[in-house]
């Protein structure tokens, strides 16, 4: 989905959202960025020193969610993350940010709607 106000990534074991890790473990992968703090629901925010950005760990079978159980898991499938562009230089921040979750986890980062044509990029394979 792309947006001129939001910058929307996630990061995934796999396109087809099968690979699942346990939800403690990506809350601890989460919780020690030191620029993220816990919201609720499985949700973490940004600190004060880092620019806004939402962050929601969940267990969906098809890159969709909405349900209460997909945010009460006893594993993830896909962390959901939504950064503002209010400035440009955000988005470094953002990238760099996640891509150190995603090698702790080994899975991928993707830009929603990023690459030619508003296909997905990928901005950190799975290796």
């Amino acid at each position: 989905m792309w947006s001129s106000l939001y910058w929307y990534y996630e990061i995934r074991g796999s396109n087809t959202y099968s690979d699942q890790l346990p939800t403690d473990l990506v809350l601890k992968a989460l919780g020690e960025t030191g620029v993220l703090q816990p919201k609720g629901d499985q949700s973490f925010s940004n600190t004060e020193n880092f620019p806004w950005i939402s962050v929601t760990a969940i267990n969906s079978t098809d890159g969709s969610y909405g349900r209460s159980e997909d945010f009460n898991s006893e594993v993830v499938t896909l962390i959901v993350v939504v950064g503002s562009k209010r400035d440009p230089s955000y988005g470094k921040r953002y990238v760099d940010l996640l891509i150190g979750i995603a090698e702790k986890l080994n899975w991928e980062v993707i830009e929603e709607d990023g690459g030619d044509d508003d296909e997905d990029l990928v901005l950190r394979a799975v290796i």
